[in-house]
């Protein structure tokens, strides 16, 4: 069906193919000539999938035309092109705040006090992400049931501390970016008419984790213009307890005048029995509805399996990959995923010990790796000014890579890989590159390193927040015991509902295969655990799918099988 609408909301489920919907709805509107390719902008949430839309984009023959990107890359490159125009120096922006949030935490609450940065961290971002100013933080952690670890108070005296801080030192970090691109396009002006003329047709996708600032970007990127097309789903909003808007989805139409609503229920990814089974994890359907239904075959029935400790349960995940991996199906099409990094370690090791190969994000090695790109880059920038050429800087930098042993060869193997693949993407964004330049572009696209190390056939380890979006042939869902699925601090009704969501976006990951497991000790101190409450109805709809065993069924279809295959000669 064709929707003729300009202003569009897909609400798409797991497995409906969505992000092949948005890219084909971008080369639709640009081949009949209601969008202009060059005036297109598609934004998403992670460069991965920003560089997964280009890719289907150029595929599908539309060329350098649209700009596909993340909010915060967008926001940059048209702040920087703002300051540019209007001669204002570049501020520099922080690609990590830890350390000046440390120093506001510890400026407010004394020596000692700086570990409480990473709970202020998250509360900062929080607080921005919902516009939320922190003279009203107390009051709005009150209301959202925020838990931070420290008076609240406290946390807004450091928000403002923080705020004088990054001021005083000419610096902005990424939730900045957001806010000053919406402030700028607001204000008016040169910069901002000529924004405006530049992004005529917006394409968002993944709408149900769009926070309150992100949603004020994108209504100061639209102006008066209705031209917006959205793709999201509520069942998979996961991001509400970071500033995310879960109710915005549902509220376009009466946001956006004349938007048109599309439903798309249907998993392609799926078999049958997985998509009930996860189903079942959803509390009450989504308003207006129907459950998620699947247009792939039954498959095999998903199994549910406690076990005496993590140890063993490890173990078995172990030989229920080995099992699974055949031919036809690599290693990479399998995965194992976990509420939180801490659960996934124990696979790790049995994993290791059965010479399977996997890949797990690390942060620690996230950090390796990114702090191993700098010391490069600022080697180059000794050598060379600022406004250099990258990709000449960046040879020369190939050309003199180090080699001072295994562990630091490989690390340097892997910064070098990911530079390169880095900068080929940042030269496509941004003519005549310079080292400074890319610097900058690395500090406003977070994460740009994360996913570039490891085996390319390997067993996929992640959390679920780091399985969205990606699906495999066979998941194993671990580590599902009450107080980690749900986490115990998730005690009001909308944190506990996103625990569902959760879930239930783990397991709709799985394609063919699914094994759901928890344990009853860690192997040390915590006994006595129970399976998570969300497994109740799982086991409910998966024995209501399970066929009763046919012994003299199955005689007779082998006996047939054999007379056909004689006959055929």
């Amino acid at each position: 069906m064709t929707c003729e609408n300009e202003a569009l909301c897909i609400v798409a489920g797991a497995g409906s193919g969505k992000t092949t919907v948005l890219t084909r709805r971008v080369a639709w509107r640009a081949r009949t000539g209601s969008a202009d390719p060059e005036h297109i902008l598609v934004v998403t949430f992670t460069r991965k999938a920003a560089a997964e839309l280009w890719s289907r984009l150029t595929r599908l023959g539309l060329g350098p035309g649209p700009w596909a990107g993340t909010f915060h890359g967008a926001a940059y490159r048209q702040l920087r092109r703002h300051w540019a125009d209007t001669g204002v120096p570049a501020p520099t922006l922080l690609g990590d705040p830890s350390r000046l949030v440390r120093q506001a935490t510890e400026s407010v609450l004394g020596p000692g006090y700086g570990d409480l940065h990473r709970a202020v961290n998250t509360e900062l971002s929080w607080a921005r992400a919902r516009m939320i100013v922190p003279e009203h933080y107390p009051e709005q952690a009150a209301r959202w049931g925020r838990a931070p670890g420290l008076d609240s108070g406290a946390a807004a005296e450091i928000m403002v501390e923080y705020e004088r801080t990054k001021r005083r030192r000419g610096v902005l970090d990424l939730d900045d970016l957001i806010v000053q691109c919406a402030e700028m396009i607001e204000q008016g002006g040169l910069s901002a008419n000529a924004l405006r003329w530049r992004i005529r047709h917006l394409f968002i996708d993944e709408f149900q984790d769009v926070n309150p600032a992100q949603w004020r970007l994108i209504q100061a990127w639209r102006g008066d213009r209705h031209d917006l097309c959205v793709v999201g789903d509520q069942r998979q909003t996961i991001y509400a307890w970071n500033g995310a808007d879960p109710s915005l989805l549902g509220r376009l139409p009466e946001l956006v005048p004349a938007m048109a609503v599309l439903h798309l229920d249907e998993n392609h990814r799926s078999s049958s029995r997985i998509v009930a089974a996860a189903g079942a994890v959803l509390d009450d359907p989504v308003e207006d509805r129907p459950r998620p239904s699947a247009q792939s075959p039954e498959g095999v029935e998903p199994s549910i399996i406690g076990f005496e400790d993590e140890r063993d349960e490890a173990a078995a995940v172990a030989r229920w990959l080995r099992s699974s991996h055949r031919p036809g199906r690599p290693w990479n099409q399998m995965a194992v995923l976990a509420r939180t990094n801490a659960r996934l370690q124990p696979v790790a090791d049995a994993l290791r010990v059965a010479g399977i190969p996997f890949r797990m994000a690390s942060r620690q090695r996230t950090s390796q790796v990114m702090a191993g790109a700098i010391r490069v880059l600022r080697a180059m920038d000794r050598r060379l000014p600022a406004r250099s050429a990258l990709l000449d800087a960046v040879d020369e930098a190939m050309a003199c890579a180090p080699s001072r042993g295994p562990t630091d060869m490989m690390v340097a193997n892997d910064v070098l890989i990911a530079l390169e693949g880095l900068v080929d993407e940042h030269a496509m964004d941004e003519p005549g590159p310079t080292i400074g330049g890319f610097v900058a572009w690395l500090n406003a696209n977070p994460g740009a390193l994360e996913d570039d190390a490891g085996a390319n056939d390997a067993v996929e380890l992640a959390t679920f927040h780091r399985a969205k979006g990606l699906e495999w042939e066979a998941v194993a869902v671990v580590g599902l015991e009450d107080g980690t699925v749900p986490l115990s601090y998730a005690r009001t009704a909308a944190a506990k509902d996103e625990e569902r969501r959760l879930l239930y976006v783990a397991m709709t990951r799985a394609g063919r295969e699914l094994m759901c497991s928890w344990a009853r000790s860690d192997g040390a101190d915590k006994d006595g655990r129970e399976a998570s409450p969300l497994l109740t109805p799982v086991r409910v709809v998966v024995a209501s799918t399970t066929s009763t065993p046919d012994p003299e069924g199955a005689v007779r279809r082998i006996s047939d099988m054999r007379t056909r295959l004689l006959a055929a000669g």
